[in-house]
């Protein structure tokens, strides 16, 4: 309704005065209870009249108990309640007025509520009262318009709010100036409806968590684990977890990006993620997820992760005679190195050499930890490969760089880091005048999981050659004998020079020369090569190239020209010879018998 007026007739009278109630509007209106009384100037009882109005929109209900009977000057006291009768709608700035009654003198009006912060937001009229009593005071030249406003102020009783269903209690203290009846009349003068509607504001709040190992093996799945949870105070919607795991990371799928699409997670709620992801090569590797809604900019970073992705790494060293005599064994000793951070498990090493070379042994390898890496290049480890290369270059200069080879593999089962494994083998020469010799090592290993083989796979191969050269000497050896001894004077001595090369390498210029002695006379001689006779020097012609094992013999014949000893002497010379080789072979020469 827009504008109402009412009239009850109960011993006293409510009055409403015409108003309308907008939405957020003050309501203006007058309900007056009078309640009527008698005071008299000798003894009363307790009795007392009590009344209750509401207002017609059903929000407010007053409700007033004043004694029946009081005592003329005689303070007194009464109760008025007001109640906020609503469910939903609250009160604001709530007026009551006392109207003033002759004979009847409001001394103070005090409020009593459940709470503090209740006596907060109501004003007392007797409070008020006091105060503006206590500025008229100061002010004494207005004292009768101050005096009037002093005492309207005590009929006041105000509340700034009152919640629905709360209600508040103010105690009247009154007096009667004379005996006889009265009506008192409570008047409220006006309230403020307001409609209270209630909304809870929430805060969803994303908290992601990364984790993952400090130190993962190249070989092995590496697992990413992400935690996200609802911290706030309202559900999430769709998010995605995201994580880009940068070059060199690879999930099991084959992608260098995660993703985890979530379709809500409640306030309070944990999700838990994992991830399994292998390292295409070894290194350093971070990334920091982010998790993102779908439908607004909510979002959170974990904090950066990283992680170290170590592997097994091999190095190959062989170390041998760079020369050797023909029928010596080449022995060479091969170390196999983990300088890596992990276990090599079942490295393979295989030996070559030349196929016209034999094999005579190839022992067992036996662990040990390393010292420190022997190959070396101004303090850092050089990579076997470049000394490989460098071995197979210089073993190409002779003429067993093309040589055919042949090979024998073992496995090492476990080569741990910083242990290295060592074997050495023999290689019987052969005609070659170089033994080119080679150790190669692979280590292999597969993350087994991972879709794309060939890119999970990972190898380590390593190289080291050794050559040695075959030195092949000649050896020549000289022996003169002679064919009979002792000798007549008057026959002839036979002299055979045999030179034969027992070494494992030619001669070249091999010359003879024989020196007869005095009492010897050349008389004939015979060779491979033509021969000069100077007197007693006989000097054969040299022999161009000698072989190993050739053998080639040279005689001499001389007549005795007198008695005694002879002693006959062949020298022999040659490229090979550092200085000439002398033999000697003694006769004895005796005269005929004469009677």
């Amino acid at each position: 309704m827009n504008g109402w007026r009412a009239h009850l007739i109960f011993d006293s009278y409510l009055e409403y005065d015409e108003y309308t109630m907008p939405l957020n509007f003050c309501r203006s209106l007058r309900l007056i209870a009078c309640t009527a009384m008698v005071t008299a100037a000798t003894s009363i009882g307790d009795a007392a009249t009590q009344d209750s109005i509401q207002t017609g929109d059903g929000l407010l209900m007053v409700k007033a108990a004043m004694p029946e009977t009081a005592r003329v000057g005689e303070e007194f006291s009464y109760d008025v309640e007001v109640v906020n009768t609503s469910d939903n709608t609250v009160l604001h700035n709530v007026k009551l007025k006392q109207r003033k009654a002759k004979g009847f003198t409001i001394e103070s009006v005090s409020m009593h509520g459940q709470n503090d912060q209740s006596e907060h937001n109501a004003t007392a009229s007797g409070q008020q009262g006091k105060s503006e009593k206590n500025a008229s005071d100061k002010s004494r030249a207005n004292q009768g318009d101050e005096k009037d406003r002093s005492e309207s102020s005590k009929r006041m009783m105000v509340i700034e709010k009152l919640e629905p269903g709360e209600s508040r209690t103010f105690t009247v203290k009154a007096s009667g100036d004379e005996d006889g009846q009265f009506r008192s009349c409570l008047e409220i003068s006006s309230y403020t409806p307001a409609l209270c509607l209630a909304s809870e504001i929430v805060k969803p709040e994303l908290e992601l968590t990364k984790m993952t190992p400090k130190r993962a093996n190249r070989c092995n799945v590496i697992e990413l684990n992400y935690k996200v949870k609802n911290g706030g105070s309202g559900d999430v919607g769709k998010f995605t977890i995201t994580d880009s795991l940068g070059e060199g990371l690879m999930t099991i799928d084959g992608e260098s990006e995660l993703s985890f699409p979530v379709d809500e997670l409640a306030t309070g709620e944990t999700r838990e993620f994992v991830a399994r992801v292998y390292a295409k090569k070894p290194g350093t590797f971070s990334s920091r997820a982010i998790a993102s809604a779908d439908d607004s900019e909510l979002k959170s970073r974990s904090k950066k992760t990283t992680t170290e992705v170590v592997a097994a790494d091999l190095t190959a060293q062989v170390d041998g005679p760079s020369r050797i005599y023909a029928d010596d064994l080449a022995t060479f000793t091969a170390t196999i190195t983990n300088t890596g951070n992990v276990a090599a498990e079942s490295v393979n090493v295989t030996v070559d050499w030349p196929s016209e070379a034999n094999l005579a042994d190839l022992s067992d390898y036996k662990i040990r930890k390393s010292k420190a890496s022997t190959q070396s290049r101004n303090g850092e480890p050089a990579p076997a490969e470049e000394n490989a290369k460098s071995d197979d270059a210089k073993s190409k200069n002779g003429p067993s760089g093309d040589a055919k080879m042949q090979s024998e593999s073992f496995v090492i089962d476990r080569l741990d880091p910083g242990h290295t494994a060592e074997f050495t083998y023999a290689i019987r020469t052969g005609n070659l005048d170089k033994i080119r010799t080679k150790v190669r090592a692979r280590h292999v290993c597969t993350v087994d999981a991972a879709e794309d083989r060939a890119e999970s796979t990972a190898k380590t191969t390593v190289t080291s050659m050794a050559t040695a050269e075959v030195v092949r000497l000649a050896a020549l050896q000289l022996a003169v004998f002679d064919a009979e001894d002792p000798v007549r004077k008057d026959s002839k001595v036979e002299y055979t020079i045999e030179v034969w090369n027992e070494g494992d390498a030619p001669d070249q210029n091999v010359r003879l020369v024989a020196m007869l002695p005095k009492n010897l006379k050349f008389d004939s001689a015979d060779g491979p090569t033509e021969m000069k006779n100077d007197g007693s020097k006989i000097t054969f012609d040299p022999i161009k190239t000698m072989r190993p094992g050739e053998r080639v013999e040279y005689t001499i014949t001389a007549k005795p020209t007198g008695t005694g000893n002879a002693r006959f002497e062949a020298a022999l010379t040659s490229k090979m010879l550092q200085q000439e080789v002398v033999g000697e072979e003694p006769t004895r020469l005796f005269g005929s018998e004469t009677n």
